[in-house]
């Protein structure tokens, strides 16, 4: 006999067969055992999770001559026909390939005929959603009054595509993605049979790679025997599936979160000696920081890693916090669609590196802020006349922004003269409008302080001095934005990586804006 691919030789004859679709397999065990036959049924999902292997099942389980039952026997002549796929009762019909109306009218004509060995015909229909509005509008007149001996079958792994009144004639299976355990149970049981000496984390790889598809797994089974034959190391299998070595990922992103960036570039340059894309090598990186994310909300048991991998997550998890492994996400994100359009993986890759090691710096702009702002009002004044910003003034006023926008972005304009003895004196420039308003509203601002600063506050309004004016929160947050601006562009400008940079290209950085 020819060799037959994983896949095929594999692929599931009997309800007990099929992996990870309990709540599909059940139903329809149920329907058959219940004789509550439906006459259309609609398998969504994605590629290679069982939807068509069910439907021949189904069929099997159906039209078999020791049934209907829910456990064909595997050995009548219908069941046969059936698995290799030589029944008339059971057709499959390409929908890719047979869009067209005078396609449906032609399967409508067919289907008044009985079935010739079974007690129903089945109609198989792959990637329904490619038929035309035109063919649907046809095939709904059968839907709608279908003959008792024929059932439908639609398979689509993109279901959003079929009209609503071809999905209002059907019963609705969602078939899911298998886990990593899932396919990894299912490639070792394989495994077993065909005598592979492959190990546990060389099949979760696979796993991994598969994208919740058994057909994906097995194929790539397949892939790996076919190089290593019936013993795969780990690193062939990596080496197969072109996978970056994991040990090397866990290392950067311990340096990354330890913010050595040191460690980080000599990695990246043996990325770049053993001739690993730089891409497939971001998106490695990618998914561990999701997995370091996971483990940090969610505990150890929110991820599928090795025991290893588990243990270094949950102590590089103690090591952050979420807020940073946002940022190191959002720029390892935004730093796979740049490398996916550079000519220059390796300098792109660098660069990304410093941001994800500076992304503690970051945090610290909040707390910065705070230590900057953080005194009392009473205690920055002590009830003496205005020299200067209250460092606790502008916390107020965002404080106002936050409660009652509309009378903050008033306050934002007002510059504080006097504070103490439950008084704020408060200044406008001359002709400004912004004192009217703030009148018209002052009961309001007094409520917020009274919150805030937990005492009663009253505020007189008045006209800023000409000399010596105070400055504005409005002010002090332009001030601050503007140094915050001119020190990054400081320290990028004088960065070697960016200096490396400016030579590797030959030209000079003419701007340099903040990424929000």
């Amino acid at each position: 006999m020819s060799y037959q691919v994983f896949a095929r030789k594999y692929r599931p004859q009997s309800f007990d067969g099929v992996v990870g679709q309990d709540s599909a397999v059940t139903t329809l065990k149920n329907a058959i055992t219940l004789s509550r036959l439906h006459h259309a049924y609609l398998f969504c999902g994605a590629r290679g999770v069982g939807k068509t292997s069910l439907a021949r099942i189904f069929a099997k389980s159906v039209n078999c001559e020791k049934g209907p039952t829910a456990t064909p026997c595997q050995t009548c002549t219908v069941c046969q026909s059936i698995t290799t796929g030589a029944s008339f009762d059971v057709l499959e019909i390409d929908g890719a390939s047979n869009t067209g109306v005078d396609d449906v009218r032609e399967l409508r004509e067919k289907v008044k005929y009985l079935p010739t060995t079974g007690k129903h015909k089945f109609y198989i229909i792959d990637e329904v959603h490619m038929l035309s509005q035109s063919a649907f509008n046809a095939l709904l007149k059968t839907l709608e009054e279908p003959p008792p001996h024929v059932i439908f079958v639609f398979a689509t792994t993109e279901p959003h595509k079929i009209p609503i009144t071809i999905l209002s004639r059907c019963q609705r299976f969602d078939f899911k993605r298998l886990t990593v355990p899932q396919l990894v149970g299912h490639l070792k049981n394989i495994a077993g049979q065909e005598k592979l000496n492959i190990s546990d984390e060389a099949l979760s790889l696979i796993a991994n790679c598969a994208d919740g598809s058994v057909r994906d797994s097995l194929s790539l089974l397949d892939q790996i025997v076919s190089f290593c034959g019936t013993t795969a190391s780990l690193d062939q299998v990596r080496e197969i599936l072109g996978l970056a070595d994991r040990a090397l990922l866990l290392e950067m992103l311990e340096a990354i979160i330890k913010s050595d960036i040191q460690v980080a570039l000599a990695q990246a340059k043996l990325v770049y000696e053993k001739g690993v894309d730089f891409k497939i090598f971001a998106e490695g990186l990618l998914e561990m920081v999701h997995h370091l994310l996971l483990v940090s909300e969610a505990g150890i048991g929110a991820v599928d890693s090795s025991p290893g991998e588990k243990e270094i997550f949950a102590r590089l998890a103690k090591e952050t916090d979420t807020a940073r492994l946002l940022i190191l996400f959002q720029i390892l994100a935004r730093g796979v669609e740049d490398l996916a359009r550079s000519d220059f993986p390796r300098l792109i890759f660098e660069i990304i590196l410093l941001k994800m090691s500076r992304s503690k710096e970051l945090l610290l702009i909040p707390e910065i802020l705070d230590r900057l702002q953080g005194r009392g009002m009473g205690d920055a004044t002590g009830g003496e006349e205005w020299q200067g910003p209250s460092p606790s003034w502008p916390q107020f006023v965002k404080k106002v922004i936050e409660t009652k926008p509309q009378v903050g972005a008033i306050l934002e304009h007002a510059a504080p003269l006097k504070i103490g003895d439950g008084m704020i004196s408060l200044g406008f420039e001359p002709k400004s409008l912004y004192a009217d308003m703030l009148k018209e509203r002052i009961s309001t601002l007094e409520e917020i302080a009274l919150s805030y600063f937990k005492k009663p506050v009253r505020f007189d309004i008045g006209v800023n001095p000409t000399n010596g004016a105070p400055i504005t929160a409005l002010q002090t947050r332009q001030a601050e934005e503007q140094k915050k601006t001119a020190e990054v562009r400081e320290k990028a400008m004088t960065h070697p990586a960016i200096q490396k940079a400016q030579e590797m290209l030959g030209a000079r950085i003419k701007e340099i804006k903040e990424i929000k």
